[in-house]
């Protein structure tokens, strides 16, 4: 009798531990949601330094008159999908249309505006 009330408290025990370890995080929908205006940021920023200002990259030093013009070519690739150098090294083989490239263009648009207060 002992030995069956301790297994089933051991299993009462499992079950709990079982449940609450499966339980999902509260988050309403898939993904990872709203991407905040700190995140973009960081984002646009690595993108920016990472892909197009660098020793091997399209731009190798960049100041305000730099960033005002690629923030134009930016503009350009997105409304009409013209494929300037930066934005072939920005986005890579991927279309200019696409949604990887869109995002990217946006992020690095949204650095390039709050970085050197572009209006």
């Amino acid at each position: 009798m002992k030995r069956l009330m301790f297994l089933g408290v051991l299993l009462a025990a499992g079950i709990l531990l079982v449940h609450g370890w499966a339980e999902a995080s509260g988050s309403i929908g898939a993904g990872a949601g709203k991407v905040s205006p700190r995140a973009a940021y960081s984002q646009g920023k690595a993108l920016t330094f990472d892909t197009l200002v660098c020793n091997g990259c399209p731009v190798r030093r960049l100041d305000r008159d730099q960033a005002a013009s690629l923030r134009a070519d930016l503009e350009a690739a997105h409304s009409a999908g013209d494929a300037t150098a930066e934005v072939t090294a920005l986005c890579g083989g991927a279309a200019v249309q696409g949604d990887e490239c869109t995002l990217k263009l946006e992020l690095v648009y949204y650095f390039l505006t709050r970085r050197y207060k572009l209006g």
